[in-house]
């Protein structure tokens, strides 16, 4: 147990970019009767994202999640029971070329797309607002960064 949040989120961060598998599953997914039937993109998907794992589990059905992981294998399905984990991470590790390219896709897109600086850009576009240098020169620094990766 970490001693307070920034560590335990350092300590998440280490274990999931140390891990080839993320499980997923749409925010609230076994609480409908919370949610009304919506369905929402839960943080996990972000996390994964960034520490370039290979997520299985289940897309959520919303256009959201249709727009901003719009790339093949952004999460590898598994049937909602997980009755089929073993043979589709099974088949997974038989293919270590499919592997590392779905890791490093996921890694890269999620320097392009799916950092805050890209968020703020587009609260600041909405607002009227100029954008920092800094602000350029960290999207800047993060298309280098996602030069780097090989897909």
């Amino acid at each position: 147990m970490a001693p307070d949040h920034r560590e335990h989120r350092r300590l998440y961060a280490s274990m999931a970019k140390r891990s080839r598998f993320f499980a997923v599953a749409p925010a609230k997914a076994d609480a409908s009767e919370e949610t009304g039937g919506q369905v929402e993109i839960g943080f996990r998907y972000y996390e994964g994202l960034a520490a370039g794992t290979v997520m299985i589990g289940q897309p959520p059905d919303c256009q959201p999640f249709a727009e901003m992981f719009d790339w093949p294998d952004a999460v590898v399905p598994l049937r909602c029971d997980g009755s089929d984990v073993a043979d589709v991470v099974g088949a997974l590790a038989l293919d270590p070329t499919r592997l590392q390219e779905i890791s490093r896709r996921n890694a890269r897109q999620a320097l392009l797309r799916h950092d805050w600086a890209h968020r703020w850009r587009r609260v600041l576009e909405i607002a009227g607002l100029h954008v920092a240098p800094a602000l350029e020169a960290r999207e800047q620094r993060l298309k280098a960064t996602a030069a780097l990766i090989d897909v």
